[in-house]
């Protein structure tokens, strides 16, 4: 967990273009505070998918500062910027990344390493407070799209990190299914995460505390400068 003293995330005119692509983040200055959950919108292309990639300290920026947890990653060698991934940040990818022959509980130990057993407790526990503690020894393959994406939400969460990232985390879900990912993520932050999810649906953005909008590679407050227009309605839950 992140001190008092220090947010989850502090950037500062945070960049990476794409050489001549054009692609890339242009602009990003954000501040997530602990126990807030927050969404960036955008079309495809508009950045945020390399927003989340700093953000998980998987790519590095061509300018700007990126401190996590009080922590300026641009001092970090390619080791401590991993060692600093593994203990502040969970990420749910948008394909999720369980492993098939494990079922539910076994998926979410794994996040501490090969040692399954010694986590089962903690990993059941966040199961149950997730609403999933009847399905914990179920194969991932038998779960629904929702149920699989609160395991990838408990194991992205069970180490407590100082932040919470998600990629379009209820892409393809129905509304209820939607809902219970939206209330697992929220648990995340009312452990004490900051939360950060990327998403096409207004709805799910509405959700949030907070909402920014990246437009051409810029990232902006909603209602401000000129991303405001990205805000309209895109879509409902799921």
């Amino acid at each position: 967990m992140c001190t008092d003293s220090a947010p989850p995330v502090l950037a500062e005119g945070l960049a990476l273009r794409y050489g001549g692509s054009g692609g890339g983040l242009v602009s990003a200055d954000l501040r997530l505070d602990a126990g807030v959950m927050a969404a960036v919108e955008g079309p495809s292309g508009s950045g945020k998918s390399t927003l989340l990639a700093l953000l998980g300290l998987i790519l590095s920026p061509d300018a700007g500062v990126l401190r996590i947890a009080g922590t300026d990653t641009a001092r970090l060698t390619g080791a401590e910027r991993d060692l600093l991934r593994r203990r502040s940040i969970g990420i749910v990818l948008q394909d999720l990344g369980l492993l098939g022959f494990l079922n539910a509980w076994e998926n979410v130990a794994a996040a501490f390493g090969p040692r399954l057993g010694r986590h089962r407790a903690v990993a059941q526990e966040l199961l149950g407070d997730l609403g999933m503690g009847e399905l914990a020894g179920a194969p991932v393959a038998e779960l629904s799209g929702g149920q699989r994406q609160r395991v990838a939400v408990a194991r992205a969460a069970v180490k407590k990190p100082a932040l919470v990232l998600a990629d379009e985390p209820t892409s393809g879900l129905d509304p209820d299914n939607a809902d219970s990912v939206m209330r697992a993520l929220r648990a995340c932050a009312q452990r004490g995460a900051a939360v950060l999810l990327v998403t096409h649906a207004s709805a799910v953005a509405q959700a949030c505390d907070e909402r920014y909008v990246l437009d051409a590679g810029v990232l902006y407050k909603a209602g401000t400068g000129a991303g405001a227009h990205e805000t309209a309605d895109e879509g409902a839950l799921g």
